[in-house]
């Protein structure tokens, strides 16, 4: 029996995620309030009006920028209000609908991550709020499940413990037999309400590299994956066909 262990959405691209005991999904449409924003790197043109989908590496994203992981980001959704902590102290508050303030937020990243001045990053949101753009790594509006049993199998074979956030999931899930994920490509799961399509495996890039919790580059997985393996996949990538409420115990089965 495959059931949901542990939800998460994302609000800014590439920085820590808000755990969630429940979830109202749609028809078409990514988790609510994941990937909402990103820190655009200096020179990216992005038409908030008209998004279009743009690789990871025009963003502020653990694939080139580890230290991004030293901080916990907060977003209330309904202030956008975002808080930003290090070690459990909070190093700067601002309010995102407010344009100064998310200027001083990418100011502060600016400086963490030692980008030169003449190359500042801006705060990026498309129009429409939560049910527009999303940054996700794919161009489709997915939702993105990671089976816990395939990284405990992984780092059983490679002899390392290993957090299952470093793949930054939306929903993580306890299954019955590791890699059977993959066996649903191009089949319908239903999640609690919710039925997907599973259209694609997540090919892991080197953001996976980068523990969690100690912000290193500590172990590479996208190489580990495929000298076990053959490839470098975990998790697999699903669009939602009908909308509902999903919630941590819920059970997963292919329809």
């Amino acid at each position: 029996m495959n059931k949901i262990a542990s939800i998460y959405r994302y609000p800014i691209k590439g920085l820590s995620g808000e755990r969630l005991d429940r979830v109202q999904l749609t028809a078409g449409e990514v988790m609510p309030g994941d990937r909402e924003y990103a820190f655009a790197r200096a020179g990216v043109a992005f038409d908030p009006d008209q998004p279009e989908y743009l690789q990871k590496t025009n963003f502020l994203a653990l694939v080139r920028d580890e230290k991004l992981a030293e901080f916990e980001t907060r977003l209330d959704p309904t202030s956008q209000t975002l808080s930003i902590l290090q070690n459990n102290r909070l190093m700067i508050e601002v309010d995102l609908s407010n344009v100064a303030e998310a200027e001083a937020a990418a100011e502060f990243f600016r400086e963490q991550l030692e980008i030169s001045p003449g190359n500042p990053p801006r705060l990026v949101r498309a129009t429409g709020g939560t049910k527009g753009h999303s940054f996700s790594d794919v161009p489709n509006k997915a939702i993105s499940l990671i089976s816990l049993s395939s990284v405990r199998e992984f780092g059983e074979k490679i002899s390392a413990e290993i957090d299952p956030m470093r793949f930054r999931g939306n929903i993580n899930f306890d299954g019955d037999r590791a890699w059977q994920e993959f066996d649903w490509l191009d089949r319908d799961l239903r999640i609690g309400e919710v039925v997907v399509h599973v259209f694609k495996r997540t090919r892991r890039c080197a953001a996976t590299m980068v523990n969690p919790d100690t912000a290193l580059r500590d172990l590479n997985v996208p190489k580990e994956l495929h000298m076990n393996y053959d490839h470098m996949d975990m998790g697999i990538y699903t669009e939602v066909l009908e909308g509902g409420e999903i919630k941590i115990g819920d059970e997963i089965e292919l329809i």
